[in-house]
């Protein structure tokens, strides 16, 4: 099937022509082997090589010979035996573990793939001998059978044409020139069609359309969906066409169709007369036809492009890149209905000479390769997969029954479909007790799934791609993961996902009046969470004053840090700070931490108590404002910038400790020192003064003047040392 005559170029061709000796046998080999009449080089070589049987470079040049033509014994016998004596390049390494792989030697291969190193392909050769179970996995799949229609010649990629088949042939020769192809001694190819007569008879195949039949080769060939259109691989003898190394280069054609037939040929815009272009395959749509060609820029040999459609013109060709292209040779593409792209290459792990490989196209990128394995392909060329738009049924080609040229054509239906990549399971479990969590939603890249019974969920995904997993479960916190087959050697993993029980946490709260002790309607309540002041919650109280909010994202055992600021107009404006340990499920209890009462702002009502003031607290026997002591009085000032027409006294208050005197003269600079600082801030004078009271204004029994000893506790003493702020008058 290695023929340039069906436009496939199978191999990169290094055509390493050799000064061998002159007898009349190698000049007759070396003149075809030169023009590419590998078929016809082959018994001269043969002649020259029994006349010195372990030359270099006549087994090279016969190998070579033998590898065009499709010769497995004859590759084995002449890389072999370059092999063996010691003279082999490296290539010739390569090539030789090829053949043993046709061969079906696959152990002893792998140590001559290995050895070449030049690109990939001798790595990737090696890696599909530890593949060969992946290769049989999805036999089951496929179903392949020879069709009735073939002919000893060569006969491929057929592609449905309304109701008939239409393939390419070298059944017949041409009607101009009674000769063979020197690469394969074959008659050139032509179109052919039949149709199936029923009970799986076909009609004798007849050429297709007369007028596109050329004076060489035509075909392979594909239609629009309208059939309207066709696009097919021609070369001829038009000395226009001739390159600079004096050879036709395959070039592709599209052709009108008329009530006569088709007509209308012309070359699509990016053929060029220096390199190949061949085995076009259009999209469903019509906008983007597939092709293969050795253009310069490429990664090696053939390789597979695409070109866009413009308007009415085919847009510059793009090489589909390296996760398709190698420096192998990558021929026939086809792109099905669904998306997915088949070719051909002989530089990817596979089964011997060419295998078919899929990939999906997506946003015109190719994905993750597959090799299509067992029994789409076997150890000897195939190639040339058609499907229809049900992507069911179709047809390949290949050259299995007999190896060598001649190649045939297969039914070829798929009959299930085929996940590619790495079977994993996923499981549900509870993360404290580890039991199984059934029926759970799966979100991986977007689509959903669901768990069964078990908590399973089994599913294939591709490798090298990492998959985004988003969990969700009534009464469990959701869960965002991912899975990668790269966290698996195996080609079956488990994936297990743990899932926190929703404690079900929520804040409760209740506003009071602070002199009623009455639930309060009409409360602003703003909730940020500490630090990072993000807001969490706004409500307004209803008549019974309670708030209640689920807390998400928390969970037991979990430090809270929130602002509770409570507004309500003729009341004082009051933010408290609730710091919590959760160490429960359920409902936290707000006010059993922090008051979350608050007060109508009136005359004789003491700020300290309405906004929480803590205790102000001075260096022994100093009336210098410290640090904290300035937070606190911050609060002051802010709740007198709330209220303009508010008019403070601040009483600094002292225990009876000491002699009464003092406690006046220090409580008194006290209270100015904490005056000055709030009118500092910018409270006009007018509205704030400062009076101690030193001990004259006991809370309690605690009297320690004369000879009276205290009998309190510090607690108590405590009590007294305060300082008040109260409402003096509201204008």
């Amino acid at each position: 099937m290695k023929s340039n005559i069906k436009f496939i170029l199978l191999f990169t061709i290094c055509f390493t022509f050799y000064s061998i000796g002159q007898t009349a046998a190698l000049k007759k080999a070396n003149k075809f082997y030169t023009t590419q009449a590998y078929a016809q080089a082959i018994p001269y070589y043969k002649k020259a090589l029994k006349a010195d049987s372990t030359n270099k470079l006549i087994l090279a040049n016969l190998g070579d010979c033998y590898r065009l033509t499709n010769d497995t014994k004859g590759q084995l016998l002449c890389y072999g035996g370059l092999v063996k004596s010691g003279a082999a390049e490296p290539i010739h390494k390569l090539y030789y573990g090829q053949a043993l792989i046709e061969s079906g030697q696959q152990e002893s291969a792998k140590n001559y793939l290995e050895q070449y190193s030049a690109d990939n392909r001798g790595k990737e050769l090696a890696s599909s001998l530890d593949k060969m179970k992946a290769y049989t996995k999805n036999s089951d799949a496929y179903k392949v059978e020879l069709v009735s229609y073939n002919s000893p010649q060569n006969d491929f990629t057929a592609v449905k044409y309304h109701e008939s088949i239409v393939f390419a042939s070298s059944r017949n020769k041409t009607k101009w020139i009674n000769k063979k192809h020197g690469w394969t001694n074959d008659s050139y190819l032509k179109l052919y069609t039949t149709e199936n007569a029923g009970y799986g008879v076909n009609l004798k195949p007849t050429l297709f359309m007369g007028d596109l039949s050329s004076k060489y080769n035509d075909g392979p060939i594909c239609f629009s969906k309208d059939y309207n259109t066709v696009y097919f691989t021609r070369n001829n003898s038009n000395k226009k066409m001739i390159s600079s190394e004096d050879t036709y280069k395959l070039k592709i054609f599209q052709a009108g169709l008329n009530q006569n037939g088709f007509d209308r040929v012309t070359e699509l815009p990016f053929n060029n007369n220096n390199y190949n272009c061949a085995h076009p395959s259009l999209s469903l749509d019509g906008s983007y036809l597939y092709f293969a060609s050795d253009m310069p820029g490429g990664f090696g040999g053939m390789d597979i492009y695409y070109s866009k459609k413009e308007g009415e013109t085919w847009g510059t060709p793009v090489n589909l890149g390296p996760k398709v292209n190698t420096a192998g040779t990558e021929v026939f593409p086809f792109i099905a209905a669904n998306g997915l792209l088949y070719f051909s290459s002989n530089g990817l792990d596979g089964l011997g000479g060419l295998d078919i490989y899929e990939t999906k196209i997506k946003n015109e990128k190719a994905g993750r390769v597959y090799n299509m394995g067992e029994p789409v392909n076997s150890s000897n060329d195939d190639f040339g997969v058609f499907l229809g738009e049900d992507n069911k049924v179709g047809y390949i080609s290949s050259n299995r029954k007999n190896g060598g040229m001649d190649d045939d054509i297969y039914n070829f239906e798929i009959l299930r479909e085929v996940k590619r990549g790495k079977e994993v399971l996923i499981i549900t479990k509870d993360k404290d007790n580890g039991d199984i969590i059934p029926n759970t939603k799966i979100v991986i890249n977007g689509e959903t799934f669901e768990t069964n019974e078990k908590g399973e969920y089994a599913t294939t995904v591709e490798e090298d791609v990492n998959y985004t997993l988003v969990v969700e479960k009534d009464d469990y916190y959701k869960l965002e993961d991912s899975v990668s087959t790269k966290t698996s050697e195996e080609d079956t993993f488990t994936k297990e996902l743990r899932l926190e029980k929703d404690p079900k946490l929520s804040f409760l709260a209740f506003v009071t009046d602070a002199k009623t002790n009455l639930a309060l309607e009409g409360v602003k309540i703003t909730i940020n969470e500490l630090p990072s002041k993000e807001p969490f919650d706004t409500y307004t109280t209803t008549a019974t004053g309670d708030y209640h909010k689920p807390i998400k994202d928390k969970k037991v055992g979990d430090k809270i840090s929130y602002s509770f600021k409570l507004e309500k107009e003729g009341y004082l404006t009051k933010t408290a700070i609730f710091i919590y340990d959760i160490k429960a499920p359920g409902e936290i209890k707000v006010n059993e931490s922090i008051n979350l009462s608050i007060g109508k702002v009136a005359v004789g009502m003491d700020l300290a108590k309405m906004i929480d003031i803590k205790p102000i607290y001075f260096d022994l026997g100093k009336s210098v404002i410290t640090k904290n002591a300035a937070i606190e009085l911050d609060k002051i000032v802010a709740a007198m910038n709330e209220y303009p027409n508010m008019y403070v006294e601040l009483g600094s208050h002292t225990d009876c400790r000491g002699s009464a005197a003092a406690n006046m003269k220090l409580s008194t600079a006290r209270a100015k020192s904490s005056a000055a600082y709030i009118i500092k801030k910018g409270i006009n004078k007018s509205r704030m003064t400062g009076k101690g009271y030193g001990e004259a204004k006991l809370l309690n029994g605690c009297i320690c003047e004369g000879k009276i000893k205290p009998t309190c506790s510090e607690e108590e003493h405590t009590k007294n040392r305060r300082t008040e702020f109260l409402i003096t008058k509201l204008k």
